[in-house]
């Protein structure tokens, strides 16, 4: 009864307080000028024929368009709904693949859709359309890997630590004893630690494999291949890298048709990333995890600036990697130290040497020098080359396709 009372007595104070401010009870009057709440749209919406419908409420934009990853994909039109909702419908193939908005001549992610990427300094919306050309990197209700965020010490680039990411595949933790091989995966330029997880889908692609019996389980470490950075941009516990450092380099000249490649400077390897990857994480990587520390058991391969980090790692060092992969990355036949590097590989010192690019890749006529260089040398090769540009609908499919071969 007192209880009821005393609950009585506070509603009147509430009452009285509100009228003594000029204000009444929301049950009493309606507040002026309510806020409207937009309603949330659909986008994307993916139907099963591979159409793409995007969305975007912006009422007060005069001008939007879509933007993607996919050829053509540059300042799309879009209409404007009665409702305010601009719209623009595409038809794409089997991938995953990256989209923005410009809104009166600003980007924009999409606010309805939170699956996103950062690539360096560029963030971007994602939407996968499934099919049999995105299996590989189709997330699964298989066993999973763990992803480790490791800090380690970089003598040779004279920085006390630097961060990468290690995957190790499912079951690693549960049977203590089990040693696995590693695979060194590197990024291109721009990219940074995190690129071969976010963008790349690394982790998913490992995991798909291995569940499907179509690949050894192994260690995946994926550093950061820019000398100055300790840690990718953004992660926010500085010291932050400067823009400057994660802009990729100048694509490799490539001359027109028929044209031999100019000579080209060798690329210095004292104190330089690949020399680390050698000195540095590989040491690391072995006294950190079971690991089956023998050249049989090492792997390495690398995208574009990743690319030619490779070539520079396993050229002066000849005797560390059984298995390599090169992605979209060029190789200069007209520089004899490097061809005679090139050839210490050859005679079965290495059991495959897996290169690739796409067909309108500006790699694509760097990437066939060096497949050509390697026969010469009498180095096993292969070479595959698929439809698409300088970007990760090739090098999701790369590695897919040469985890496989590697550790038999």
């Amino acid at each position: 009864m007192i209880g009821r009372q005393l609950s009585r007595m506070a509603a009147i104070g509430a009452g009285l307080a509100l009228a003594v401010l000029g204000l009444a009870p929301a049950c009493a009057q309606p507040l002026p000028n309510p806020v409207q709440v937009q309603a949330r749209v659909r986008s994307p919406e993916v139907g099963t024929d591979g159409r793409i419908t995007f969305r975007l409420p912006a009422g007060d934009a005069t001008r939007v368009t879509l933007n993607g990853d996919w050829i053509g994909a540059t300042d799309l039109p879009m209409s404007k709904g009665a409702d305010g909702v601009w719209t623009a419908t595409v038809a794409l193939t089997p991938q995953l693949y990256g989209y923005w908005f410009m809104v009166d001549g600003v980007r924009a992610l999409d606010p309805n859709n939170a699956e996103t990427a950062r690539d360096g300094v560029r963030f971007k919306s994602l939407v996968m359309v499934g099919g049999p050309a995105s299996d590989a990197w189709t997330f699964k209700n298989v066993p999973h890997g763990t992803i480790q965020q490791i800090w380690y010490p970089s003598p040779t680039l004279k920085q006390a630590q630097r961060r990468m990411y290690v995957y190790l595949p499912p079951g690693y933790e549960k049977n203590a004893r089990k040693k696995y091989p590693v695979l060194y995966l590197l990024h291109g330029g721009g990219g940074d630690e995190d690129a071969w997880t976010t963008m790349g889908r690394a982790s998913i692609i490992m995991d798909n494999l291995i569940a499907g019996g179509r690949t050894t389980p192994m260690i995946v470490v994926m550093p950061n291949g820019n000398a100055a950075q300790i840690v990718s941009q953004g992660f926010g516990y500085g010291p932050t890298p400067s823009l400057q450092q994660v802009n990729a380099p100048a694509p490799f000249p490539i001359p027109p048709p028929g044209v031999p490649l100019p000579p080209q400077p060798p690329v210095p390897y004292p104190g330089s990333y690949p020399e680390s990857l050698v000195k540095d994480i590989i040491p690391f990587v072995e006294r950190t995890w079971r690991v089956q520390a023998d050249p049989a058991h090492r792997a390495i391969a690398g995208l574009s600036m990743g690319g030619s980090q490779t070539i520079a790692a396993t050229n002066n060092n000849p005797d560390t990697f059984d298995y390599i992969g090169v992605f979209s990355a060029g190789f200069n036949r007209n520089d004899p130290v490097a061809v005679a590097q090139l050839a210490k590989l050859g005679n079965g010192n290495v059991k495959l040497y897996w290169t690739g690019a796409g067909l309108t890749d500006f790699s694509k006529q760097g990437t066939q020098s060096l497949h050509q260089a390697l026969e010469a040398a009498k180095v096993p090769t292969t070479y595959k080359e698929i439809p698409g540009n300088h970007y990760w609908f090739l090098w999701r499919d790369f590695l897919a396709d040469f985890a496989p071969q590697i550790f038999h």
